[in-house]
């Protein structure tokens, strides 16, 4: 009964953290567009955001498995609070500049949220349904950004951006409340253990099981794609797309409704058994296959279908790759291992960021999009081939 209980209050801390977390990117994005107008800004924004992440991913990792996950979880609620609240004051003092707003990117993205929550996970859940957990957990994550998108859109044009920082420090603090009424079990971890014993262990797990590097080199070159052309959305939608603002949280808004659809699929869908991997890395290639489309496109229509179905392939890699961590990894050393594969998915994201920026300004946005849209493509497209083969001389690991 508590497991259960406990799950739900961690599915209502997820919920809203992300709507508070959306609309907040949202609308620091937004303001900084507004001032300056400028794609290096925006590039600029996305890059401190991810140098913030990789930071504390890169240290935290021992800390998840020493400490209760939930007391990391709320650390990052507390920051995220005050982070906001300090902009807030700014605002209303109208002392606010670019460069508070970069300060603000940065520390709200030093966070251990997400991973602490998926280590979480299994503490709280029978192996056999965790699949359908993360499934579940995964659509209603994306369900919140879909509907906070719009939303955010609306509300900033309506109230403004000052009562917009104030409904988000609300909700920030609604989901710290939640977490102080999960019971989580105790941990198993050695305290003797130090934080570098922690560390290597982790290591170890990806020299043990190296199919785990290999889905998450793959994984990297994505999220180069991803970082590469995330932050020039909106003067995508805005220039090529020649849309609003409320076209560009309906263009953002698409990838997490096609999401949900996924999400649902997954859960009905029976598990690919040994060909598990090979349906992975096609749902990469095929999302690949979707920059191209956007690189090509000048209709928002045309766009805004082809970020659905962006949306609709992700969770066959999101889904599995997460329960294939959970089910794999020792408990004692989940958190880290974690933080592991955050920064083996994340490393090359300053990287994807620049050259997304550079050549969206020396080029052309199209350009950037086709270009991700081949590089992903093609490194998926090898790493299909190589684990077709693979999947055929081994069983899968998810029973």
């Amino acid at each position: 009964m508590k497991r259960d209980y406990s799950i739900t209050l961690l599915f209502l801390s997820q919920i809203i953290s992300t709507f508070a977390s959306t609309f907040g990117t949202f609308c620091i994005s937004w303001l900084v567009y507004d001032v300056t107008g400028s794609k290096m800004a925006m590039g600029g924004l996305w890059l401190v955001s991810i140098i913030g992440q990789l930071i504390v991913q890169l240290f935290a990792g021992p800390f998840i498995d020493r400490w209760k996950r939930t007391t990391m979880m709320k650390l990052s609620e507390w920051l995220r609070v005050c982070t906001y609240l300090f902009v807030f004051i700014f605002l209303v003092l109208n002392q606010s500049s670019v460069g508070i707003l970069y300060i603000c990117s940065f520390i709200s993205s030093i966070v251990v949220y997400d991973s602490a929550a998926s280590a979480l996970i299994p503490k709280l859940v029978n192996s056999d349904h965790l699949v359908k957990i993360n499934a579940r957990i995964s659509g209603l994550v994306q369900l919140m950004r879909f509907l906070s998108l719009p939303i955010a859109g609306f509300i900033m044009g309506n109230i403004g951006s000052v009562k917009s920082l104030l409904l988000i420090i609300i909700l920030y603090s609604f989901s710290l409340s939640s977490l102080y009424f999960i019971h989580e079990p105790k941990s198993r971890v050695s305290r003797k253990q130090t934080c570098m014993q922690q560390f290597k262990a982790g290591i170890q797990i990806y020299q043990q099981y190296k199919i785990l590097l290999l889905l998450g080199l793959l994984v990297s070159v994505t999220s180069f794609g991803v970082f590469a052309t995330q932050a020039m959305y909106l003067p995508y939608v805005s220039e090529v797309l020649d849309g609003s603002s409320f076209e560009y949280s309906l263009f953002a808004a698409a990838f997490p409704f096609g999401y949900i659809i996924g999400t649902f699929i997954v859960g009905k869908l029976k598990q690919p058994k040994k060909y598990l991997y090979v349906v992975m890395s096609s749902s990469l290639f095929i999302g690949g296959c979707t920059y191209i489309g956007l690189g090509l496109t000048k209709a928002i229509i045309v766009a805004l279908l082809i970020e659905t179905i962006a949306g609709i392939v992700m969770p066959f890699w999101n889904v599995f790759s997460t329960t294939l961590y959970q089910r794999l990894v020792p408990e004692t050393i989940l958190g880290q291992v974690m933080s592991v594969r955050f920064l083996l998915t994340k490393a090359v994201v300053p990287l994807g960021i620049v050259y997304g920026t550079f050549v969206a300004t020396k080029i052309s946005l199209p350009f950037l999009f086709l270009s991700i849209g081949g590089i992903i493509c093609f490194v998926s497209g090898l790493g299909l081939c190589y684990l077709v083969m693979y999947s055929s001389k081994r069983e899968h690991v998810i029973q």
